[in-house]
């Protein structure tokens, strides 16, 4: 079966499920749970901006992995079209809630299918998320000339996600605006240095005494079999 419409999941109903673990699988209690398809998190370049915007729910939501992908790609390629390098975009939740689903056919005949067993568990089908009132789900920041370009890259986002939202924006402090991306250089081995004449000459003492020590070894042992 395909992809079911949002409004089976946007409404938190009951516990959620989510006790997966990442380090030890085996020990997961939710088995089977697939990769949510957020590919990216943050998005652009982090540097020194002037500005903040949030993009804010307005009230409590389940939202699936692959419509905040689909929200994701929509506001980078906006912001990426109009200020290419001049922005930071950051998608702050992750969907850590695993979506059960029951298997069923839509085609004629198979309704038998489709009931399955009273209180059925469902098996994994996807990801999602549960995001409350007032909380932030995407986070901008740029210059204060971009500030309508993030609004519509927020608008045409919102387009593909349940639920309400707003934008805010603030102006960021100095040490906010100091904030740079650590670079992560590659480790350069290097040489050990060259050993000093002083101690080639030891070592070159030596040896000539251990050659010394072995040759009268081997005089003595040669005129033990002579006698």
């Amino acid at each position: 079966m395909g992809l079911r419409p949002a409004r089976t999941i946007h409404h938190p109903i009951g516990q959620v499920w989510a006790r997966i673990s990442q380090k030890k699988p085996r020990k997961s209690y939710v088995k089977g749970a697939p990769h949510p398809k957020v590919r990216q998190y943050d998005m652009g370049a982090l540097k020194g901006y002037e500005i903040e915007v949030d993009l804010i729910a307005d009230a409590e939501v389940q939202l699936r992995d692959n419509a905040l992908e689909a929200a994701r790609m929509m506001a980078n390629k906006y912001l990426e079209k109009h200020v290419s390098g001049n922005y930071y975009l950051k998608l702050r939740k992750y969907p850590h809630y695993v979506v059960r689903e029951h298997s069923a056919l839509g085609v004629a005949g198979a309704d038998r299918i489709s009931k399955g067993m009273k209180l059925a568990f469902g098996k994994p089908k996807g990801r999602a998320l549960k995001l409350l009132a007032g909380e932030i789900l995407f986070s901008a920041r740029v210059a204060k000339k971009d500030l309508t370009i993030v609004k519509e890259a927020f608008r045409r986002a919102k387009l593909k996600l349940s639920g309400s939202y707003h934008s805010t924006f603030r102006e960021l402090t100095e040490q906010e605006k100091a904030v740079q991306v650590v670079k992560e250089f590659k480790k350069v081995e290097v040489p050990v240095a060259a050993p000093l004449p002083a101690v080639e000459e030891a070592k070159a003492g030596e040896e000539k005494e251990e050659e010394k020590k072995a040759e009268g070894e081997e005089k003595k042992a040669a005129g033990k079999e002579k006698k």
